[in-house]
């Protein structure tokens, strides 16, 4: 070989093989090796079926099964006894062992000296030089009477009776002296003809289910049942993206007028401004809030957007501002218009009367009313309601019922309004049950129309509601207060009496001591004040 070193392919290789080299020069010699393992990958453990008992008896039977050596000298036998456990633990009881050879084949053994009317259970055992396979568990049910005429027996069982959502599991069944078995209920497939004894993948499950099997032969039946309990699945909260409302108080101005804008949010972090005049671009608080836009000489609109951790939300608002008028024409009179909006909540469900009605409990289902109204003098068009409902209610009905549902955003097509009409929308919800007691609900309304004189125009309201389950107790003893303290001074109850009574006596007592002359301690100015 060369003293520079080189390489060289070892060919294909069907066995391991060692590699040396010696290396030498005038001082002597070195030697190095090394050994290529080569695995024998068509060569593997055997492969072991246990096959079901024949020739059963009151006290003896004939086991059965089958092996394939896999290429490899393969000994056999059987593991049995009257305890599953034992047996599938490899305690039970040991047939010979038996010679198969390396090749594909069939074996029996004779078990005798068993009890009559006995359920036993066994397996069969396959052994090479790569590893040892086990056979599935059968059983067998030996006569009581020699005519093998034995009971029917099913066991049906699973790997796991209690799953995660979505989760898989195996059912595994044997059965005695069966001649058919016939599996109901269950799903994926479960139902149908079964071998006498099997298993079954049940594919992902979704709700608790009960799987059963019955076998039978001319005389006898016997059925089994197993239940997998399926847990709940668990929803994550979607996290809820702001809601940003913005408004002018007017849209339509003379040239060089001026107006406010007015914005609020819900669920937002921050706000940022742009457009619109000078001093409105930038950062801005989560509102309420309000800019004054100053004198305008042209139509601006002003655009606000507002982010959380979930996203964000972008609201905009235009301000039409009209020519400069020059001469001393006076206009012809258009006809005006103007909307009013007002909105309220109101419990349906009175459980405590005299609670709030602005102060629902989880569970309580609420309307939300918005009512409108024109007191101009022309028509209004293209009325559009939109209503954002907070993130702690769920939207369930509402009169009109026609809206256009997004999320938990609401928009009614309200058409025409003419003059001194009116309207009322109202939404029948219902408070989550895990609504965190003391949580703000808010409820903005945005009203869009288009006037007579053809300006697009809003107006807005926003109404808040909190919720809020008060203790009974607590409510009772501010009712207590009220009635001894407050319109009703006359007590109703035995300990307003005696709050009356000691209150009595103390004012004895003080006049007595202010009028008796008689001062042994200095003078001092007490000043009772009782507030109604």
């Amino acid at each position: 070989k060369s003293i520079s070193g080189s390489s060289q392919s070892t060919g294909s290789l069907t066995s391991t093989k060692t590699y040396n080299i010696s290396c030498s020069n005038s001082f002597g010699s070195n030697n190095d090796s090394v050994t290529v393992s080569v695995n024998d990958t068509n060569r593997d453990q055997p492969d072991v079926t246990t096959r079901s008992a024949t020739n059963i008896e009151e006290n003896e039977a004939t086991l059965r099964g089958e092996v394939d050596g896999n290429g490899l000298s393969t000994r056999v036998w059987f593991e049995w006894g009257e305890d599953r456990d034992d047996v599938e633990d490899g305690d039970g009881e040991e047939t010979d062992e038996i010679s198969t050879g390396s090749g594909t084949d069939s074996f029996d053994e004779d078990i005798d000296g068993l009890d009559e009317d006995t359920t036993y259970y066994f397996r069969a055992v396959a052994r090479n030089s790569e590893g040892t396979d086990y056979g599935s568990v059968l059983s067998f049910r030996t006569d009581e009477d020699g005519g093998n005429d034995g009971d029917v027996n099913v066991d049906l069982r699973a790997d796991r009776t209690r799953l995660g959502y979505g989760d898989s599991t195996t059912l595994r069944w044997d059965s005695d002296n069966a001649d058919s078995c016939r599996a109901s209920r269950g799903t994926g497939g479960w139902s149908g003809s079964k071998n006498r004894s099997g298993s079954f993948n049940t594919s992902a499950l979704y709700n608790t289910t009960t799987y059963e099997i019955s076998c039978e032969d001319n005389n006898d039946e016997d059925s089994d049942s197993v239940t997998i309990v399926v847990e709940d699945q668990i929803i994550e909260p979607i996290p809820q993206q702001p809601t940003v409302v913005i408004y002018a108080d007017s849209t339509n101005l003379a040239y060089n007028g001026a107006t406010s804008i007015r914005w609020s949010t819900v669920n937002a972090t921050s706000c940022t401004a742009s457009g619109g005049s000078i001093g409105w671009a930038g950062t801005k608080s989560i509102g309420p809030g309000s800019f004054y836009t100053g004198s305008l000489s042209s139509t601006r609109t002003y655009t606000l957007t507002c982010y959380n951790g979930s996203g964000s939300d972008t609201d905009s608002v235009t301000v039409n501002v009209r020519g400069q008028v020059l001469g001393t024409t006076t206009p012809k009179p258009t006809p005006t218009s103007l909307v009013l909006v007002t909105s309220s909540v109101d419990r349906t469900k009175p459980i405590v009367p005299t609670l709030d009605n602005t102060k629902p409990c989880p569970g309580d289902e609420i309307n939300y009313t918005v009512t409108y109204q024109n007191i101009g003098t022309g028509s209004v068009t293209n009325l559009i309601l939109r209503l954002d409902l907070p993130y702690e209610v769920s939207y369930m009905f509402s009169n009109p019922n026609n809206p256009f549902v997004s999320g938990n955003t609401l928009i009614f097509n309200l058409g025409t309004l003419r003059a001194n009409g009116q309207g009322t929308v109202t939404v029948h919800v219902r408070v989550r049950d895990d609504a965190r007691n003391g949580t703000n609900l808010n409820f903005p309304a945005v009203l869009s129309y288009v006037d007579p004189s053809g300006f697009p125009q809003s107006v807005t309201a926003n109404v808040v509601a909190q919720v809020w389950c008060e203790p009974f107790l607590e409510e009772e003893n501010v009712a207590l207060t009220a009635n001894v303290f407050g319109a009703g001074f006359l007590p109703t109850n035995l300990f307003g009496w005696l709050l009356l009574l000691i209150l009595i006596l103390i004012l004895v007592l003080l006049a007595r001591y202010l009028f008796s002359g008689q001062q042994p301690f200095s003078k001092k100015i007490v000043t009772t004040t009782i507030q109604h």
